[in-house]
């Protein structure tokens, strides 16, 4: 995988912790948040362990795009990696970091998606990271208790 074809982003949620982490490992919470806002979730499917996957579905009303990928490590409420590749011709392995760190009452999600064919690969996927960050804040906001 290359580096230099790379993505970062950092997102703060008004929700602790280990609600956060939950909201990307549990498949039922999942499936309210999980895609870019502009998309309907169709599916969301994981086993969330060292050699689990999972899998998304998503529609644009038109078409669907369905990604998957096998969690390489997971550290309770801190650390997600896994792969991270859609179900097209010619689609290549990335690899998706997600670091999750209390901080002002919330919790600081930071994400590194890396290993992209080209550049523009990586700017498009930053678009899509930064919606799906704002299902999550959305998800997040209106979930009862979310700043408990």
């Amino acid at each position: 995988m290359k580096d230099d074809h790379k993505l970062s982003l950092s997102k703060w949620i008004g929700a602790k912790r280990d609600r956060v982490f939950a909201a990307w490992t549990e498949p039922e919470i999942m499936r309210q948040w999980f895609c870019p806002r502009e998309l309907t979730l169709v599916s969301a499917e994981a086993n969330v362990r060292v050699g689990g996957r999972f899998r998304a579905a998503m529609s644009d009303g038109t078409r669907t795009y369905t990604v998957n990928g096998t969690y390489r490590e997971v550290i309770l409420g801190k650390r997600l990696v896994f792969t991270h590749r859609w179900e097209e011709h010619d689609a290549v392995d990335t690899l998706v970091t997600v670091e999750f760190a209390e901080q002002d009452g919330g919790t600081l999600v930071s994400l590194t998606h890396q290993g992209f064919r080209d550049q523009q690969s990586a700017q498009g996927h930053t678009g899509g990271w930064e919606s799906t960050f704002d299902s999550l804040t959305h998800f997040m906001a209106s979930a009862v208790g979310s700043s408990e």
